[in-house]
């Protein structure tokens, strides 16, 4: 899998510079950061966007301490998760280059473990008398998988340097993965601030 992130790092920079001529703008790349997985479930989320002419753009998002979907969030102890998504942007404002709606088809691959801790209490009547006892009830998953689908989104652009996005996607992971604690299929949202330079 290693060797196939490599290869679509490869691919993204080769088609950035192939289409580098065709790029009218001065400004041709963003940084951003997902807000919404950073508060909602303490993920890292950065990223990298090409414009690549023609309103459309190649991304990159890796995301550290990862989870699938927010499944177990409150309850997260520890996540090794990390993930790699590539995406292909198209964008459909004709008033605006690389803003407003846009739709784009995405690979996703992602690694690691996730621990989680739930109390649970067991309450038993003996009598007149409660007994109580509290059991802490920890589990660990893989959610290493490859996942393909489709997001969809709008972008603001103010004062032609910063961007505040809205996305939501779904993706379906394929091949082998512990589907006893997750599906197969993964909905995610973002709201993104971003840099263009």
């Amino acid at each position: 899998m290693k060797k196939l992130l490599f290869s679509l790092m490869l691919l993204t920079v080769g088609v950035s510079n192939a289409q580098d001529a065709d790029v009218p703008m001065a400004i041709k790349n963003e940084v951003s950061v997902n807000l919404l997985d950073l508060v909602a479930a303490g993920t890292l989320d950065v990223g990298y966007e090409r414009f690549l002419g023609g309103n459309q753009s190649l991304s990159l998002d890796v995301s550290f301490f990862d989870t699938f979907g927010y499944y177990d969030v409150g309850y997260i102890d520890k996540s090794t998760g990390v993930s790699a998504r590539l995406a292909y942007n198209l964008y459909f404002s004709k008033r605006k280059e690389y803003g407003g709606f846009y739709f784009y088809p995405m690979v996703k691959y992602r690694t690691g473990k996730v621990s989680t801790s739930e109390d649970y209490y067991d309450v038993q009547y003996v009598g007149n008398d409660v007994i109580s006892e509290q059991y802490d009830f920890k589990q660990k998953y893989s959610i290493e998988g490859f996942a393909a689908g489709f997001g969809v989104g709008n972008k603001w652009v103010l004062k032609d340097k910063f961007t505040l996005d809205i996305t939501a996607n779904l993706s379906r992971t394929l091949g082998s993965f512990d589907s006893y604690y997750i599906d197969s299929v993964e909905f995610r949202a973002g709201v993104s601030f971003a840099y263009r330079f």
